[in-house]
């Protein structure tokens, strides 16, 4: 038969085999049943399309599981009609999610490396286990671009700018595909499209966006992913968009995701979305109608909790569903197996499955991620949070604190260290939802309700007792090293520990122990933070949205009593979600996040706060300060966004930001005058670590269209690159940037790139950009289409240190006081109030003039609502207290400045 040859193009095989299918065997090819809600294990006499988690909810080591995927695959193979193979999929988020696969940190701390060439390498680990075992599609990665901090699925995405979301799904997508080359297999970018813009962070609310939005935010990174990254399948999300269902819009399915953004693989519904369409959307009036509507806008497979073949049979007997859009359908379906060489190897090789997936390389991979995933967001002296009693020895210098000095990193012989908190030492909170351990933990648990022979310890209460202090360990997989376990393994002194609190339940018995323990140490390290998981049995996670994105009053009043003690505290957030944290910076000297760090995020924190790890992470998401103000993109916490009568609208650490052990500084920074609207800026600049360490260093450059005929963000991501430099060594960065990356959605025209001013803002963050520049976009209105470059060319090339320090010296023996001088940027009075106080020279004269002193900490919001005005606007709006005298002076003596030193 011609579609079992595999010497036939695929297109061949698949009309043969379509030719030869009845229609019970066609619809029972767009069925994907759900495996923890359905026995897949015992198909059909026709089969299914796919199967969905079942293998995880076996439960069995590595190699049964393979032998049961043997098992299911040889029912298809062998025992229907046409011997169609049955496509297996899982989970795939942070690792397999089968047991004994490896657990890496959530893809929100993934996203805090900033580092795609590790995430692909964490998709190239996911895709090689996925092969042991059979599986040959991935749910995995998330492409939603996360901009409210109430969404409990914050935690599944890579954050909350376009750029980095898509840099890394393409990176995770290219890694898994790529695996084996002898095995190929399909990363499913999820949710397509706007689900993470639901309305007041509710999940599966609806997404109040324009056509605009969608695709210079929304739609972008899945574009990344399918055009660099080369994503095979794609999962329509549950939301609506202006009141069209996309599980139901051919609009958005077939007009935007295969025709605008060039997809040409598998589509997979959410799990129950396409009967959505009937129960909540009520855009179809019978479930028949919405499997229909569903499969005529581009959906393939039906994943749901039950087998829906019948109503797809009825909707095509009684005409709502064309017979050419169910062929369309099952090609899809078919030349995906096809492709996947399903036909031709569709079974395990059972003596290539390892004991575990989870072997010493993989291990160490999910501990270097972890590592630098950890994202130091305070380090400031002991002695500036001293605020309760002094704590004998730990008060002072003697116990290796010494004044003025941050808290990190701490001496490994620093003496007795107080481990207290609710996650300190419990390995399910630090792991996202969607690990086996979690995830299968609350399976596990609703399964036992319904047991009649479950022991009644294990079911007890579990009407009403689903909040997060009632997630228990449930099933067995790979070990998780906790951060008390970190710590105990790496600190030289006692380890005291103790949990203070639950996670969420107002249970203040433990406040006396955790005191105590304070007050003996020399350090605390307090561990507070979420348990995620999904509908219940969590406080993050999906189906669990928050009103007020704070820490848990019970954990806030055990940090508050810890500090109280006055004994130097860090702490540490486990979290998925962002939380509001100014009364936390007010409080303590060290603030340091893992988000869910997975396996190893107990060894990980350990070689960050003793030093063997000098920390790089950087937020992909901004912490702000109030959730009131959310949805708040942080470009928007950069201008002058609306005040509530509360205060300003702004970030306590904002996008991009991070902390290290060592310093850096970036200079001589060169940029393309001008260029053709159609063409590429390049620029280029130094960044040296001017410290006495190694560290890395995540290098940021962002632009902005400054005039164009719709409104453009005052700054996205165009470019970054993590670094590493020793001491005292400095590299030059080269940037090549396609003047594309400016284009904005014309409603009538598509994609056009505007001539005019465009700005560079280079840095270590979004809030900390000290090198800037601008350029001259020329010629006619360009029209790149949908195959523009979405992304820069970033270079690196080492400067000879011989040389540069020659370059030094040479200054300081010509006066120059042993710092190299450089030109410094033009500014003028039209630039804005954020521009002037992020200049080398006009920062310091402006924040002089005003009385906000020589560092410049506008902490009582002075100048952030005037942060988007240019200097002539505010001088303008301040009632004469701030004349355009002043201004032209300012302008004139920054100018004079001329030069600022490196």
């Amino acid at each position: 038969m011609p579609y079992r040859d595999p010497s036939l193009p695929a297109g061949e095989r698949v009309a043969d085999l379509l030719s030869r299918m009845t229609l019970e065997e066609k619809v029972a090819q767009l069925a994907a049943p759900f495996g923890s809600a359905v026995d897949v294990h015992t198909p059909p006499a026709t089969g299914w399309g796919c199967v969905v988690a079942g293998l995880c909810t076996l439960g069995l080591p590595p190699r049964e599981t393979a032998e049961r995927a043997n098992e299911l695959q040889r029912k298809h193979v062998e025992q229907t009609r046409l011997g169609i193979p049955v496509l297996l999929a899982e989970e795939a988020l942070l690792g397999l999610k089968v047991r004994d696969a490896t657990t890496f940190p959530d893809a929100i701390a993934q996203a805090a490396t900033w580092d795609p060439q590790l995430i692909e390498q964490v998709g190239r680990t996911i895709g090689v286990q996925m092969t042991r075992l059979g599986v040959r599609q991935a749910l995995s990665p998330l492409a939603d671009v996360a901009r409210d901090p109430r969404w409990g699925r914050v935690e599944e995405t890579y954050g909350e700018e376009p750029q980095l979301v898509g840099s890394m799904a393409a990176a995770f997508v290219r890694g898994l595909q790529g695996a084996d080359e002898t095995t190929p297999l399909i990363a499913t970018l999820k949710h397509f499209l706007g689900y993470s813009a639901s309305a007041g962070g509710r999940n599966t609310e609806p997404a109040p966006l324009g056509p605009r939005e969608v695709r210079e935010v929304h739609a972008l990174p899945f574009e990344m992913a399918i055009r660099e990254g080369g994503a095979k399948g794609v999962m329509p999300s549950y939301n609506d968009i202006d009141g069209e269902p996309v599980t139901g819009s051919r609009a958005y399915l077939n007009d935007l995701l295969r025709g605008e953004l060039g997809f040409d693989g598998l589509v997979i519904s959410d799990l129950a979305a396409v009967g959505q369409l009937h129960s909540k959307h009520h855009v179809a009036a019978t479930a028949p109608e919405a499997l229909a509507r569903a499969v005529s806008a581009g959906v393939d497979l039906d994943l749901d909790n039950r087998v829906s073949s019948q109503a797809l049979q009825e909707a095509v007997r009684s005409g709502l569903l064309p017979s050419a859009d169910l062929d369309r359908a099952v090609s899809t379906i078919l030349r995906a197996k096809v492709e996947l060489g399903l036909f031709e190897r569709p079974y395990v090789d059972l003596d290539a499955v390892p004991e575990s997936l989870d072997t010493a390389p993989e291990r160490a991979l999910a501990r270097t991620v972890a590592e630098k995933s950890v994202v130091l967001l305070q380090n400031d002296p002991v002695d500036r949070f001293r605020a309760g009693p002094a704590a004998g020895p730990a008060a002072g210098p003697a116990a290796g604190l010494a004044n003025g000095a941050p808290l990190l990193p701490l001496d490994p012989g620093v003496g007795t260290i107080a481990v207290i908190g609710p996650n300190a030492d419990r390995p399910l909170g630090q792991l996202g939802h969607y690990s086996y351990h979690v995830l299968d933990s609350i399976t596990r648990r609703f399964a036992l309700a319904a047991d009649p022979t479950a022991r009644a310890e294990d079911v007890e209460g579990l009407a009403g007792r689903t909040g997060a202090d009632d997630a228990r360990l449930l099933v067995e997989s790979v070990p998780v090293v906790t951060f008390l376990e970190g710590i105990r393994a790496r600190a030289e002194g006692e380890v005291l520990y103790e949990a203070g609190c639950p996670v969420v339940r107002d249970d203040r018995s433990g406040f006396a122990a955790a005191v105590a323990a304070a007050t003996r140490a020399d350090v605390a390290v307090l561990v507070v933070g979420d348990q995620a998981g999904i509908n219940g049995f969590g406080n993050v996670g999906e189906g669990l949205d928050s009103s007020t994105c704070e820490l848990p009053p019970v954990q806030q009043a055990l940090v508050e009593a810890v500090v109280a003690t006055g004994t130097p505290t860090a702490v540490v957030l486990s979290h998925g979600r962002p939380y509001t944290l100014k009364w936390l910076a007010q409080s303590v000297p060290a603030v340091v996040t893992c988000f869910f760090g997975g396996e190893e995020a107990g060894n990980a924190l350990a070689s960050v706060l003793f030093g063997d790890v000098n920390p790089a992470g950087r937020l992909p998401i901004a912490f702000l300060e109030s959730v009131g103000s959310a949805p708040l993109p942080y470009w928007r916490t950069l201008q002058a966004p609306p005040s509530y009568v509360e205060g300003p609208a702004r970030a306590v650490f904002g996008f991009g930001h991070g902390l290290s052990y060592t310093s850096f500084e970036y200079r001589d920074l060169e940029v393309d005058q001008e260029a053709t609207t159609g063409a590429t800026l390049n620029l280029s600049f130094t960044v040296a670590n001017v410290g006495q360490r190694a560290g890395e260093e995540v290098v940021q450059v962002y632009g902005q269209d400054v005039v164009a005929r719709t409104a453009r963000p005052a700054r996205k991501l165009l470019a970054f690159q993590r670094l590493h430099l020793e001491a005292g060594a400095a590299t030059r960065v080269s940037v090549q940037v396609p003047a594309s990356l400016f284009a904005l959605w014309d409603l009538q025209e598509g994609w056009v790139v505007e001539p005019g001013t465009v700005k560079f803002f280079v840095g270590g963050s979004s809030v900390k950009t000290p090198l800037r520049a601008s350029a001259l976009l020329t010629g006619p209105v360009d029209r790149p289409g949908p195959d523009r470059a979405l992304s820069c060319t970033v270079s690196v090339a080492d400067i000879d240190p011989d040389i540069d320090s020659d370059v030094a010296a040479r200054a300081a023996r010509a006066g120059g006081g042993g710092a190299l001088r450089r030109p410094v940027p033009v500014i003028t009075a039209e630039d804005t109030v954020l521009e002037w106080l992020e200049h080398p020279v006009g920062g310091g004269l402006l924040r002089a003039l005003l009385g906000l002193g020589e560092e410049g900490e506008d902490s009582d919001g002075v100048l952030t609502d005037a942060y988007g005005l240019t200097l002539a606007q505010m001088a303008g709006y301040s009632g004469g207290r701030f004349t355009e005298a002043m201004v032209a002076d300012l302008v004139e003596r920054t100018r004079a400045g001329g030069t600022a030193r490196a």
